[in-house]
This record gives structure tokens, sequence and C-alpha cells, in this order.
């Protein structure tokens, strides 16, 4: 019985795709590019329009302003307030979210076919016909300065950040999307029209259209789009930062009980690339996200309990909602490799080390053929998750679009399935180092941390229900790792001290 359920389920989840009608299109009249994914059927109708410009554009003394723009947009236009696009979007129980990253300002808008109307007149306008009322201004610039108090408040966010900006440091992307407390006071809304008038053109915009639509309203939005005037952007070279050697930041908040550690480093890799597949694979071996199948997830969880994940990533990653899944359309040029836990402040420096070591060991060896066909496994049955919704599609085809690899995901499981076990070892001796490595790690007391690290004594301690004596020789070789820090290697900061 169970044989055939899992047959029938996968049947299903693929005639569901197959019933969804994909398409890119150009007007030729407008020269607008439109990714298309037709469900009929789901009375719900999801638009996307991808401003190809994010915070790496910020102007110097500016930073956080792409962020600033974006988030002013649905404040205020020629025909609605503030308060009357609020109350008519919930009136209609519409949805309408604005998010700024490195590279990008995506708007996306969802609403019932039966309201279309209403709510098509919203969105079009919020991109159109912005007009950034000096009071809304005014109350942006406090909610954004509160944004940038609350990740100083959120110690898993704030790891996650500060992790970025030390991989970037000097780079466009080296500053939180949300800038710095002293850049957002300084906005003007003449620097909130300079932003716009410069980026939110017509041949600098990616649009998309997903669910039960027809072609007036595409014909439509691609007509009313065409209103952003044209205009030239030199397009920006986004040179991957070189980290040799080790660093550590280390960031002191008072009364933590857990370190929140992440250790990666810059990648030369995207997904317009051949070799990222295999090592996307050797990620899922590694430690994918809120999977306990990893090789940090059972050393670091399963087997010792030292916390409640660990995990690994071969390009950036936001959480989408509540999924396990990554949030689409955050694409980026240069991207990174990192490592995630937090366990009790305690073990601190043994769960760096046998992260380092879990690296190392899939760096020198590999991955064996039985690991390496379940992994392959498990991605060909969770590939249909990636793909669940007419609106998540079009997100992701949309970054197929930026990223210049259409087709990434169509041929995504053949690409898996071809993949070797020694391109996998060839791919990762290429792309991951765990001697070229940046460490960040929050705690309590920063002078004593940097004294653990540099010290010989690795201490480990145990919650109940664990047997240290089944892990003593297993243990003895992750404390034997060497870390080959040096007390120059170290920068520690306060916490109260960053983004000011």
């Amino acid at each position: 019985m169970k044989s055939n359920f899992v047959k029938y389920f996968f049947l299903t989840i693929a005639l569901f795709f197959f019933s969804l009608n994909l398409f890119c299109t150009t007007s030729p009249e407008t020269g607008l590019k439109v990714i298309e994914v037709k469900k009929p059927g789901i009375p719900v109708i999801h638009f996307k329009v991808m401003i190809k410009s994010g915070s790496m554009d910020d102007p110097k003394g500016k930073e956080g302003l792409a962020y600033f723009t974006g988030n002013l947009l649905r404040r205020g236009t020629k025909s609605y307030s503030r308060e009357e696009i609020e109350d008519l979007l919930d009136f209609i129980s519409a949805g309408l979210d604005i998010r700024t990253d490195k590279e990008v300002i995506v708007i996306s808008g969802t609403t019932l076919k039966e309201n279309l109307e209403k709510f098509y007149h919203i969105f079009t306008e919020v991109i159109l016909s912005p007009t950034f009322p000096q009071e809304e201004i005014e109350k942006m610039k406090e909610d954004q300065i509160n944004a940038i108090e609350n990740i100083k408040q959120d110690d898993t966010e704030l790891a996650f950040q500060v992790f970025e900006n030390f991989l970037f440091r000097g780079h466009p992307y080296g500053h939180l999307v949300q800038g710095k407390v002293s850049s957002v006071r300084s906005f003007t809304r003449d620097d909130v029209l300079d932003f716009y008038n410069k980026h939110f053109l017509r041949n600098n915009i990616l649009m998309g259209i997903a669910g039960d639509f027809d072609d007036n309203i595409r014909n439509t939005f691609k007509t009313d789009l065409s209103q952003l005037k044209e205009g030239e952007l030199s397009p920006d070279e986004v040179i991957v930062p070189q980290l040799v050697g080790k660093k550590v930041l280390i960031l002191e908040k008072e009364g933590r009980t857990q370190t929140q550690l992440r250790i990666g480093h810059p990648l030369t890799i995207t997904r317009k690339d051949q070799d990222f597949v295999p090592l996307y694979l050797a990620n899922i071996y590694l430690g994918r996200h809120r999977e306990s199948l990893g090789r940090l997830y059972q050393t670091v969880r399963s087997e010792r309990g030292l916390c409640y994940g660990a995990y690994s990533y071969v390009e950036h990653f936001q959480q989408a909602g509540w999924s396990k899944l990554a949030q689409p359309n955050v694409p980026r040029q240069a991207q990174y490799f990192s490592m995630w836990s937090y366990p009790k402040s305690i073990n601190g420096k043994f769960v760096t080390k046998l992260a380092l070591k879990e690296l190392s060991d899939l760096v020198k060896s590999g991955i064996n053929e039985e690991a390496f066909n379940f992994i392959k496994n498990f991605e060909k049955n969770h590939l249909s998750f990636e793909l669940e919704t007419p609106e998540r599609k079009l997100g992701l085809l949309m970054d197929e679009k930026f990223y210049g690899n259409p087709g990434f995901w169509e041929n995504f499981e053949k690409r898996a399935e071809d993949v070797t076990s020694e391109e996998v070892r060839k791919v990762v001796k290429e792309y991951l180092s765990p001697d070229n490595v940046a460490i960040v790690a929050l705690v309590s007391f920063g002078e004593e941390f940097k004294r653990e690290l540099l010290s010989d004594e690795t201490k480990i301690e145990y919650p109940s229900g664990v047997d240290p004596d089944a892990l003593k020789s297993a243990d003895e070789k992750i404390k034997a790792y060497n870390l080959n820090l040096n007390p120059e290697n170290f920068e520690i900061v306060k916490v109260s001290e960053l983004f000011q």
C-alpha cells in the first residue's frame, strides 16, 4: 500500500507541473521581457517586477538607500495615500510585498482573480507613480533605523548579517541592505528621487505573471510597464573577493548562553556555472538547510546533542517563510559558502573544530558511493517541492533569466543524475577550502573566547542521554584538529557599536 501511495503521489506532482504552461515572451512594442506561468482553475494571479538594482548600488555615504526607496513605493502614489493602499489591500485580501537585496528590488503582488481590477491599479501605480511624501520619508527613517536595531536583537540574524559584511568588506556587498543609522538619518527626498529615476528604468526590469490570467491582462501589464522611461545603466562587474588564510571576528554581546557560529568563504561560482550542480549535491551531503541527513546535523545534533541544528550552504540563503526552501528572487553574481550552528557556549570551540574537520574530510576524501547515491535519490524526490506552486515557479524562472541560465530547473534532474562522485570530488577540491575561511562567533566575552580558540584545550559538555565513551575516539580526533589560528587573525567588536 505504501509503495502504491508513493507512486500515485509523485504521479500527481508530475501531472501538476505538466499542466503548468511556461512561457517567456518579449513584447515587440516595448522590448520588455515577461515570464509567464499559466495555471488555470485556481483563481489567483501573481505579479512580480524585479528591478535589477539593489543595495550594491547605494551611493557612498547613503548606505540603505535602495531599501529605503523600495519600501517607500507603497507609502503613497498618485491616486492613493499609504492608508488607502493598506485599507484596500486588506479589504480585498490581496498581498503586496517589496524586498530589497544586494542586486535587486522585487515587487510582488497576489490577488484573487475577482479582485484583479482593484488590485492591479494599486500594483502598477506603486511602481509607476510613487509620490514619496515627505511625511512618509520621515516615518520611514524611523522604521528603517528600528529594522537595523532589530537585527542587533536577533542573534541568528545578527551573526548572519555580520558574516556577510565580514566576507565582503570593502566590496559593494559589504554593508547591510538596511544601511547604517547615520546614513539613514541623512536621506532626503531628492536622494530617493535620484535613486528611483536612475534605476527604475524600462531596460532595467524583469517582469512576470503567474496563475489564472488571460492574454488581455498580460498585454496590459506589458503596456503599462513600458511607461517606465528608458535609460542607460553601466553594468556593474561584480568581482568576488579573495580570502587567504583564516580570519576571526568575535561579536561581543552580554548574556549569551549560546555561541552563534558562521564559518565560510566567498565562492567563484554561481548557479549559472556547469560545476554548480555537483557542488549543490555535495552540500546536501554536508548539511542541507533544516534536513537531518547532512553530516553536520548528524555529528552535531544526532550523535552529540550539542544544539538543535548545523547546516551548510553554497549560495546566499534566505528561508522562504516557514518552509525549508530557499526564498526565490535574491540572485547574486558573487556567492559564498557557509556553515551555521549555534551550540551551548562551552561547546563553541569544539563545534568550530567539528565543522571545519567535516569540511576538511569532504575536501580530502569526497563522498562514498553509498552516501552519494542516497543524496542523489533524496534530491530527485525533493525536486518537486522546489517547484510546488505557480508563484514559486515564476520566481525561480525569473532568477534563471537574471543569471542567464534558462532551463536550469527544467534540466536539473537530468544534470544531477549524470553527476558522478568523482565529479563531486573534483569540484569540492576546486571550490571549497577549510584553510581559507572567515569565522564569525557571537559570544558574551570576546577576549575569553579568543583565548579559548588559541589554547591547546578543547572542552565539550554533553547533554544527558549521550554516552561519551561511545564517542571518545571520534571526539579525540576532533579535539586534535588544528585551527591554525594566531592572535593577529582576530578582531573583537561590541554589538552595540555595529551599524552606526
